[in-house]
């Protein structure tokens, strides 16, 4: 991926983005892996919740930006006030809540601050959702620009030159390479390298032969050229969940030509024709884990104990019988060419494919072998990435569309913007109210009850069609150890010792 940003708030979410803003800039809460609170890593100290559930008083540890200047709870509240005023353009509006649900933020000192809700809410929802999103920035040297100025200037080197994150910038070349070095006045425990260069490529096979060769020292191994690992098997070896997120197909439920994917049945015959197993084992070369719903599978923090069971058995999700059986009883019979037939219409459709990666393709791919067996034609449209997401809004012509979802910086996993009907992310504009009031229940209730039946009832309704989601092999230098390889990583984990 290419790095366009520097700033937090006005970029545009990429993961390649966050990685390297948050080399930088440290969050108020850092995420573990484990999708919990590192309060080891984190600037917050601790987190009082009122008993009404509506109040948030956070303490901040004594913490330095790097010209030695004291990190406060009005830099966090700088933080707020430009996602409140970058409006809609924020990456992540509405993601928990932020910046509508909160009343009031004050400081109360130089190290405490406090945001009152307009409503009670689930603590860990709006903890890993919502204050997950505050990213202290240098308000003294940013104030005297407007929002639309730090927009324009998030790619200027010049304005990260005081930070408070491990690193500090060294060199930037859009397009090409990014240098950092230690920050010699960072608070935390200091990083374990002195020095930390991405290089950016523009295809999978350029970055493999220049690991290969040496020119870089760590570099992810693409599915499809997981065969060739041998040509890079002097390196150490660790597999990365690649971060916290789930694979799967949207579907347009406001386009006429594709009426029949409001019917529940449809849907879940889907579902059960996609044969996952063979997904994982063919496309993902067994880098991968099965998913049946919005929660993801690695790791399995919020799962629920229905989820996990699926998981652990998935053949038992791929029955093309019962598939059959559905559309059969929803008025879908077999027609001359083997396509299903309803009323002179053929059970057919497209779906678009990002061009980002061939292991997609070759998805997309099994997929349509898939639907085929149980009498669904489906069509592959391959295009640009940017184009993909341009065509994803309701009442669009398109008609389905592969979707890679990544929980960042919205690590609690309620589907609050993916499947409730006012959702940003809600590309199908898919609507069920029962479905809107688990979604506000998860958010809303205290325990993760509300959870479990939100991703339980997600199975069974299929909003959309849920895929499998792989792993990836990442080959690094023996001169580099595990610890020093992670240290680039935000919430990203990479279990070593794995041999591949």
């Amino acid at each position: 991926m290419n790095v366009n940003s520097l700033l937090p708030v006005v970029n545009n979410d990429s993961s390649a983005n966050t990685q390297i803003i948050t080399l930088m800039f440290r969050p108020l809460i850092w995420i573990g892996t484990d999708l919990k609170i590192d309060w080891k890593q984190s600037i917050a100290q601790k987190i009082t919740v009122s008993p009404d559930r509506r109040q948030f008083t956070i303490r901040l540890k004594p913490w330095l930006w790097s010209d030695g200047k004291p990190v406060t709870a009005k830099d966090t509240l700088a933080c707020l006030r430009m996602i409140q005023g970058f409006g809609a353009r924020y990456a992540n509006d509405g993601m928990g809540g932020m910046p509508d649900i909160i009343d009031k933020a004050v400081a109360l000192n130089e190290r405490t601050l406090q945001i009152t809700l307009k409503r009670p809410v689930n603590p860990i929802w709006f903890e890993l959702n919502g204050l997950s999103q505050l990213i202290p920035v240098p308000a003294w040297r940013w104030k005297k620009y407007s929002i639309d100025t730090l927009f324009k200037l998030q790619d200027k080197a010049g304005m990260v030159s005081v930070v408070d994150g491990p690193y500090k910038l060294a060199r930037f070349t859009p397009g090409r390479s990014i240098d950092f070095v230690r920050n010699p006045q960072y608070s935390g425990a200091q990083p374990h390298l002195q020095q930390l260069r991405f290089k950016m490529y523009t295809s999978d096979s350029g970055a493999f032969w220049a690991l290969k060769s040496g020119v870089i020292q760590a570099g992810m191994i693409p599915h499809y050229l997981y065969a060739a690992r041998w040509m890079v098997k002097n390196l150490n070896t660790c597999v990365s969940n690649g971060g916290y997120g789930f694979n799967y197909v949207t579907l347009n439920f406001t386009n006429p030509k594709v009426a029949f994917l409001r019917d529940v049945k449809v849907r879940q015959a889907l579902a059960l024709a996609v044969n996952q197993t063979q997904i994982i084992k063919t496309a993902f070369h067994g880098l991968g884990v099965p998913s049946f719903n919005p929660v993801p599978t690695n790791p399995d923090t919020y799962l629920s104990p229905e989820m996990k069971v699926l998981v652990a058995n998935p053949a038992s999700a791929y029955n093309p019988t019962k598939a059959k059986q559905l559309l059969a009883a929803a008025g879908w019979l077999p027609g001359p060419d083997g396509v299903r037939v309803h009323h002179g219409q053929k059970l057919m459709f497209t779906m678009l494919v990002p061009d980002v990666s061939q292991t997609l393709v070759a998805v997309s791919e099994l997929l349509e072998a898939d639907w085929r067996g149980i009498g669904v034609d489906m069509r592959i449209r391959i295009l640009p990435f940017n184009l993909e997401l341009a065509k994803l809004h309701p009442h669009g012509k398109w008609e389905a569309s592969m979707i890679v979802w990544s929980y960042n910086p919205d690590y609690y996993p309620s589907g609050d913007g993916l499947f409730n009907a006012s959702g940003g992310s809600n590309y199908g504009d898919y609507s069920n109210p029962k479905m809107d009031q688990l979604i506000s229940d998860s958010a809303q209730e205290n325990g993760i009850k509300a959870l479990y039946a939100y991703e339980n009832y997600a199975y069974e309704q299929a909003p959309v069609i849920f895929l499998p989601y792989p792993e990836y092999v990442v080959k690094y230098a023996r001169n580099v150890t595990h610890d020093q390889l992670i240290t680039a990583l935000y919430s990203v984990g990479c279990e070593a010792q794995r041999s591949q």
